[in-house]
């Protein structure tokens, strides 16, 4: 028995009979019938007795009451913990490091948190914690470095409270949150994601930089930059190719740039100029007669971010493969109106670009080079000043050879604007690329001259200039492999006029910015490495090749678009890869060509004949070979040798075929090595590839031996022949990383039986695959391994359970693997993967071992294997039923029934039990022969039979209201705009275990417990209303200010103030029942503490849903704003989960694991929205809230896209069947299906309602009527009226726009957004509008042909554009005349009925919750990043103590806010008002005390010393201290009697005085702040001081 005690009991007395309250949908009134009381209160209250007790355990034996002031909770970048790599986006500039290493980003703060902990201890243990705070959250914004409010503070109430015995363990708790505001905008997503970005990388220094703020500054130019915001003391510092993250220096000034060049000694800024839109603009700076022009680029990263490049109008860019000094020879006008010329000097590094030269085009007029290291220049290259492009071929001295020639193009970048940006670009005359596998000599041929040299060019796709080559020269190329080999015989010729030619072919490809932007960030080529061997089953076009009948080709092409340099390709006609574990032989006929090694890459001779491949085997001395193979090109190919009597397997150019290789001869000892050969043609190259034909991806963090079998029959149970058999064991290493798997391919298969070649191809091979955490071999190493899977194409998934070796530490025995199989392009990739959630789990608490055996009805595909269960453990294991019909997998599928039977130790077989039904849950008998009577307990959990003892608990949050706010801050940086706002009312979360998973039947099992087993609880989501708001609503010509809300709120949904529902059970099943949205989730518990979402359903009660085009379109241009760029690829994600995807590593196709989503509809609720529509361009037209109904009953599926598919189609044909509800809804029509539907409704009520209570009574019959009577006029009335203001509405838009007045069609939509509240204010605006029709039809005739002629006047038109103006206005003004008095006239009628609607209140549009709210970026707090980065930049890196906001008091006794910043030397006072720095104190001159009488008062007092005047520090007296005075003193006492009195030393005497205190002033300055930091700041401020003092320890 349990003690249960309460301070508070009631009797409830509850009789059978069944009480119904008759409601309509309009009305909650009506007569109830009272039951009879079945005992009074006094009769009750004296046959109750009430005894009372007490129970030591009663009291808590512990009570702990915590409460603190204030709990802040600061969340800080530490960026000397993550990456440091250089940013790929902001190449080459490399990162200033300005930021500070420390940056506060987020701050939790709980004001008055209490915590209050009450402990029982009697045999139980019983704990309950209590507590409450109020909360909020402030997040930094990197554009201003200012904090935004994020989560407005918010009252949280809970408790909790434990209790645990030797039985079970229960949790039960409860949160009551105050309504929840939430902002959420552009800013506050990108301060989240690189929050989450940098949780990411943390201790990862290899990893990029990130990029926090908003823009980055680049100085591209040769000049050190100072830049800094306008009206401020802002001046940062800027290296050459250096890159600095910027963020305003002040929010409250004008957000605008300057810049200078801070080499030129004197700051001349340049004019401000915004970065806030994206674009090119030049900004001039003058200074002693000079020019200098810099040309700002504002690029865009991301949404929020932005990239301002600085640079010159002088761009150098090289091409070349070596570096060369250059020199620029600058001409200008000195301030003297003297010449003066200057040169620069600078190395260009090979591939790379200089920053550019700040010169104008007229100063930079000559330049030469010159070989790194030599003395020599090359000629001058003189540059025209107004010449847009220019190609020349320079002369460049060179040590190592006589001359070497390079190409000087120079370009002009956007010559159409204001810009004109030069470059310069140097390349060489030719560039070789050899696609060989190795390097290859070429001589190159100059015949004119008589000269021969020889080059060594590389392979492998890389490129190579051709050094000592000359222009306008004809040089010819010959080729040679190895230098045991002849050079070619056949001479290619090349020469720079050759360029011109292929240049007018090729016109119109790519442009100059291209070149540009390959010194800009990453390469971003998209062409495969060589050797081009990545296969693309996406690939739309095919390449043709180039040449099959000839070794090699030369191919002739440009280099880069706008270049003269001649790329000369020397292709291979084919590849052979050899991607396989063998070393292969290659045949030719009967004649052996070459020995290809294992990962290694040929050029194949050009077949004439079928080829094939072989492999030498030791153990017969013989090399085994595989079935001829033929390549097939273009009809124009030759017609090969067939070999004699043998299969030829034929081969296209893109295409694949598999061969197999039989090795050894005896039986029971053969293998099967398998390969798959695929032909692509990349770059007019064949490229032929030789892999194994299976590949094994290993996903499991644990190494995986296994063996690859290979039978022409079944293997049977128990298959002890696959264990003691000396079939070979690979192994697979452990994955390093989810991302990276470990790759190996199965060199072979095993033959457990001999077959002849013929019986090989006629018959179909089972393949089986056996698993282990061990490499044990031998009969008795079948513990250690799995049992045989079965490898095939219809099989694609199935779990293997892979035996432990040691598993004394761990629950399970085994491990369960996912095997997936997957065929790409002939190859067979083999994915294994632990599984998250094992199908089936078996605990064996008997002594002895089990076998399981399924009870298959129809006949298996394949051999099923018994599943033995040691004694004392717990394994995994899988149905045949779930591995055959996956994926269509069912949650709720039958499965068929299970066998036990006793393993015997000795020869006697033990008879098998009876079926186990497993689709039931709870408790069986079973009877097992050799064991006796065993209990089994079946609990379905997502699809997993399993036996577990689940702790009770309960956990519930109620939520007063949420109030979610998207915010557009990036339109108007100044002024922040609320887009849409979400408030959903009485939110409660409930979570608890699920119904079947509470308490297992059996006292016996309680005492179990299992680890790591999936738990099943319910997640319940109710929300009492939720409403969407379109806070644009009061600002633009929006028709709609609601989204989306509940069409009828019914009043006892109006909770009061602090209302729990947990609380009572009563209160509980009341709130559920009148919840608007009703959500229930099934969650699987992981292992990990990782929920599955197993099952789904929710209810929608019925809700209005306004859609409006314009304000669609608004919110579509914002949308990708709001997408960090790290979710944006998100779309490639949810593409890939509707197929098996493919995954490349280290330029090999792997599999990776596929795991379906446990996931299923299992009740969508009828629900009832009503849809209005508004289209406002071409023509408008309105549906008038058209009820459309969506629902499906019992809808489950297990795939992601099939049964998806069949509910689309289900509801596209309910829409399909409802298109007259929704076209008899359109307002053009006046609205008959709204009109008919009321009509239904009313009809409906006036006879349902007296009918209902006609069987409770005359007094509920007369109520009845009544109300029926009342429900039938006020639906006619409200259908009619509504019918004919719909009517007249559209009729009055559709005159506006047809009268072809913008202005009056404007003026009249902006009006009739202003709705009548009552008949009186109906009439009045229908009047008046009715009024200035009239009007403007007749003031239209001539107001429209003076408006055409004074916009035609405007434009400076033609006489005969102006006569058509006019005419086209008075055809205007004539249409106006008939359509603006139709339209008025229906505005009065629409406007009449509205008033009668609203007034009556038969028709309502819903309204805001609350009014949009604007934030000023100029009234935010400024951050703790801010006072570091921007105001105290002066001390270096200063560490800021403490900022505490206080509102400074004046002597004068004004109050304006400040904050104070506690460093290590100086307090700073910083003024907020004005973003600026007031007052500095050094800390060791101050003092900071708390007024005791005024808690909110700190004061600070500057003690100063009195500065002595000009006679008293020029003088000769001398201070002495008191001690040095009394020793002095005593001194002359002593000594004065031997020596007589002089009027010197009576002089002397008499100018020796005391010391006296310097005199001081105090000055007092006096602060208001919170009382809970006063005693906070004043304890660090002493800290500090005693610091700076060396005092104490510090």
């Amino acid at each position: 028995k349990e003690l249960v005690a309460s301070d508070l009991w009631r009797i409830v007395l509850n009789s059978n009979q069944d009480l119904s309250d008759e409601q309509s949908s309009e009305s909650e009134s009506g007569s109830q019938s009272v039951c009879d009381q079945l005992v009074s209160p006094t009769a009750l209250a004296a046959c109750t007795r009430v005894d009372s007790c007490f129970a030591p355990w009663f009291v808590p034996s512990v009570g702990v009451s915590v409460q603190l002031a204030l709990v802040e909770l600061r969340l800080c970048h530490h960026l000397d913990q993550l990456g440091t790599a250089p940013s790929k986006r902001l190449q080459p500039f490399l990162s200033d490091k300005k930021l500070p290493t420390e940056q506060e980003f987020m701050v939790w703060s709980f004001k008055t948190p209490h915590v209050y902990h009450r402990q029982w201890s009697d045999g139980s243990v019983c704990r309950e914690f209590q507590f409450s705070t109020e909360a909020d959250c402030k997040l930094l914004e990197y554009r201003n470095l200012t904090l935004q409010s994020v989560v407005k503070p918010l009252i949280i109430h809970g408790q909790v409270a434990f209790s645990s015995s030797s039985l079970e363990q229960l949790m039960d708790g409860n949160v009551l949150v105050d309504p929840v505001y939430i902002n959420v905008g552009q800013y506050t997503i990108h301060s989240l994601n690189t929050a989450f970005q940098a949780w990411q990388q943390n201790q990862c220094p290899e990893a990029e930089e990130l990029i926090f703020s908003h823009f980055v500054i680049c100085n591209d130019t040769q000049e050190t930059l100072r830049f800094g915001q306008v009206d401020t003391d802002e001046n940062i510092l800027l290296a050459s190719l250096h890159s600095h993250q910027y963020s305003w220096r002040s929010h409250k000034s004008p957000q605008l740039l300057h810049i200078c060049i801070e080499g030129w000694g004197n700051w001349r800024w340049s004019e401000p100029f915004s970065v806030g839109n994206m674009g090119t603009f030049i900004r001039t700076i003058q200074y002693k007669g000079r020019t200098a022009s810099l040309i700002i680029k504002v690029l865009q990263i991301s949404a929020v971010q932005k990239q301002i490049i600085i640079c010159g109008r002088q761009v150098i860019c090289s091409y070349l493969s070596q570096d060369i000094e250059l020199k620029v020879v600058q001409h200008y006008i000195g301030q003297d109106e003297q010449a003066v010329i200057k040169e620069h000097f600078d190395c260009l590094t090979a591939n790379q670009k200089l920053p550019s030269y700040v010169l104008e085009n007229t100063e930079l007029t000559e330049l030469c080079l010159k070989a790194k290291g030599d003395e020599d220049w090359s000629r001058d290259v003189t540059l025209e000043a107004n010449q847009h492009e220019n190609s020349m071929v320079i002369q460049v001295p060179c040590s190592t050879s006589s001359i070497f020639y390079i190409w000087c193009t120079v370009f002009t970048l956007e010559p159409d604007s204001h810009v004109h940006q030069r470059m310069i670009v140097f390349s060489p005359l030719f560039i070789m690329r050899s696609h060989l596998p190795d390097p290859v000599v070429i001589h190159l041929e100059k015949r004119s001259l008589g000269l021969k040299e020889s080059q060594l060019i590389p392979g492998k796709g890389q490129e190579e200039p051709l050094m000592n080559v000359e222009t306008d020269l004809m040089h010819h190329l010959t080729f040679q492999a190895r230098e045991e080999y002849d050079a070619s015989q056949c001479a290619v010729p090349i020469s720079t006029a050759l360029i011109k030619q292929i240049a007018t072919k090729t016109q119109g490809i790519g442009n100059v910015n291209q070149i540009l932007l390959e010194f800009y960030g990453a390469d971003n080529t998209k062409q495969s490495p060589w050797p081009y061997n990545i296969k693309d089953s996406d690939r739309s076009s095919t390449e043709q090749l180039a040449q099959w009948d000839s070794p090699m080709q030369v191919k002739l092409s440009m280099w880069k678009p706008c270049l003269n340099t001649l790329l000369v390709e020397l292709l291979p006609w084919a590849l052979l890869i050899n991607h396989s574990k063998w070393d292969l032989w290659l045949f030719e006929g009967e004649k052996i060509v070459l020995q290809i090694p294992a990962r290694k890459i040929i050029i194949p001779p050009n077949f004439q004949e079928a080829f094939q491949i072989g492999i030498y085997w030791a153990n017969t001395n013989t090399v085994h070979k595989s079935a001829a193979i033929k390549l097939v090109h273009d009809i124009t190919a030759p017609k090969w040798k067939d070999g004699p009597g043998s299969e030829v397997i034929m081969l296209d150019e893109e295409g694949f075929i598999d061969a197999e290789i039989k090795l050894g001869a005896f039986p029971g000892h053969q293998k099967l090595c398998q390969f798959c050969i695929s032909s692509v043609v990349r770059h007019g190259i064949q490229i032929l590839q030789i892999e194994d034909s299976t590949v094994l991806v290993n996903n499991t963090p644990h190494q995986i031996y296994y063996r690859a079998l290979l039978t022409v029959s079944e293997l049977h149970d128990p298959p002890q022949n696959v264990y003691a058999s000396d079939s070979a064991v690979f192994s697979i290493g452990s994955a390093g990383e989810p991302a990276f798997p470990q790759t190996s391919s199965i060199p072979c298969w095993d033959l457990l039986c001999d077959t002849s070649q013929s019986d090989l191809e006629a018959s179909l091979l089972h393949r089986h695959m056996l698993l282990s955490f061990s490499a044990e071999v031998g009969a008795d190493s079948s513990p250690y391994w799995s049992l045989p899977a079965v490898i095939r194409q219809d099989f694609p998934r199935q779990c293997v359970v892979v035996p432990i070796r040691d598993y004394n530490k761990s629950e399970f025995s085994t491990r369960a693997v996912v095997l997936t199989y997957q065929d790409h392009l002939g190859v067979k990739y083999i994915t294994l993967t632990e599984d998250p959630s094992p199908r089936i789990t078996i605990h064996n608490r008997c002594p002895v071992t089990l076998l399981l055996k399924e009870n298959i009805k129809d006949t298996p595909r394949f051999q099923v294997s018994y599943r033995k269960v040691p004694a004392e453990s717990s394994v995994h294991h899988e149905l045949y039923h779930q591995l055959s019909n996956f994926p269509d997998c069912k949650t709720r599928d039958i499965l068929p029934s299970i066998l036990l039977q006793v393993v015997s130790s000795n020869e006697m077989t033990n008879e098998w039990s009876d079926v186990i039904d497993i689709n039931s849950p709870g408790t069986q008998i079973v009877f097992l022969s050799g064991l006796g009577c065993v209990y089994v307990d079946v609990a379905r959990q997502c699809g997993i039979m399993t036996v577990t003892l689940a702790p009770e608990g309960r956990a519930g949050v109620f939520v007063t209201q949420v109030s979610l706010a998207i915010v557009d801050v990036i339109t108007n940086p100044k002024v922040s705009a609320e887009l849409l706002r979400l408030t959903v009312d009485n939110v409660l979360l409930s979570m608890e275990p699920a119904a079947n998973n509470r308490r297992p039947p059996l006292q016996e099992f309680q005492v179990e417990t299992t680890e790591g087993l999936s738990e099943l609880y319910t997640l319940e989501v109710y929300c009492g209303d939720l409403q969407i708001d379109n806070q644009l609503y009061s600002k633009s010509s929006f028709h709609f200010a609601v989204l989306l809300c509940q069409e009828h709120k019914l009043e006892k949904m109006q909770w009061s103030k602090g209302f729990n529902p947990t609380m009572s059970s009563k209160g509980l099943e009341e709130y559920r029942n009148s919840c608007f949205l009703k959500l229930c989730i099934k969650l699987a518990k992981n292992q990990n503490f990782i929920f599955d979402v197993n099952d789904l359903s929710f209810e929608l009660k019925p809700a209005r849903l306004y859609v409006e085009d314009t304000f669609v379109y608004y919110i579509k241009t914002l949308f990708n704003t709001y997408i960090p760029d790290s979710v944006k690829n998100l779309r490639f994600v949810l593409v890939a989960l509707k197929k098996i995807h493919l995954c490349s590593l280290n330029n090999k196709n792997h599999a990776s694991a596929f795991f379906g989503l446990k996931w299923s509809v299992s009740q969508f609720i009828r629900s009832l929205i009503f849809l209005a529509v508004e289209a406002c361009r071409k023509s408008l037209w309105r549906s008038c809230r058209p009820a459309v109904r969506f629902f499906n009953k019992g809808g489950k599926w297990g795939k992601e896209h099939g049964e998806v598919y069949i509910i689309g189609i289900r509801h596209g044909i309910l829409g399909v069947f409802h298109i007259g509800w929704v076209v008899g809804s359109l307002e053009i029509l006046g609205s008959p299906a709204s009109l008919v539907r009321s009509i239904g409704n009313g009809i409906a009520d006036f006879f349902r309602l007296p009918y209902e209570g006609l069987t409770r009574g005359p007094g509920a019959f007369v109520s009845g009527v009544s109300r029926g009577t009342s429900s039938f006029v006020k639906h006619i009335s409200k259908g009619t009226l509504t019918s004919i203001t719909n009517l007249a509405t559209s009729v009055a838009r559709n005159m506006d726009r047809l009268s072809l007045d913008e202005e009056h069609y404007n003026r009249q939509e902006e009006w009739r957004r202003q709705l009548p509240e009552n008949l009186g204010e109906g009439l009045r605006q229908g009047l008046s509008r009715l009024g200035i029709s009239l009007l403007g039809a007749i003031a239209g005739i001539v107001d429209q042909p003076m408006q055409n002629f004074q916009k035609t006047s405007e434009a400076q038109a033609s006489a005969g554009r102006k006569a058509k103006g006019v005419l086209s206005g008075v055809g205007k003004g004539i249409v106006g005349v008939f359509t603006k008095p139709i339209g008025g006239a229906a505005e009065l009628v629409s406007q009449t009925g509205y008033g009668i609607l609203h007034g009556a209140g038969l028709s309502q549009l819903p309204k805001h919750r609350y009014h949009p709210s604007e934030q000023h970026a100029d009234q935010a707090l400024n951050s703790h990043v801010k006072y570091v980065w921007k105001m105290l930049q002066s001390l270096g890196r200063p560490e800021v103590f403490m900022a505490l906001d206080v509102v400074i008091v004046s002597g004068s006794g004004q109050e304006h806010e400040g904050c104070l910043l506690l460093t290590s030397e100086v307090l700073f006072v910083v003024s907020i008002s004005e973003d600026t720095q007031q007052q500095a104190f050094p800390v060791t001159e101050i003092e900071c005390i708390c007024n005791p009488m005024k808690e909110n008062l700190l004061t600070v007092m500057l003690k100063q010393q009195r500065v002595p005047c000009e006679s008293e520090a020029d003088g000769v007296r001398e201070r002495l201290s008191e001690k040095q005075y009394n020793r002095l003193v005593d001194y002359v006492t002593r000594t004065s009697h031997h020596l007589g009195p002089t009027s010197s030393s009576l002089h002397l005497f008499s100018q020796v005085v005391a010391v006296e205190p310097p005199p001081t002033t105090v000055k007092t300055y006096q602060y208001l702040v919170e009382p809970c930091f006063a005693q906070v700041f004043v304890s660090k401020f002493n800290m500090v001081k005693n610091r700076a003092l060396r005092r104490g320890f510090y």
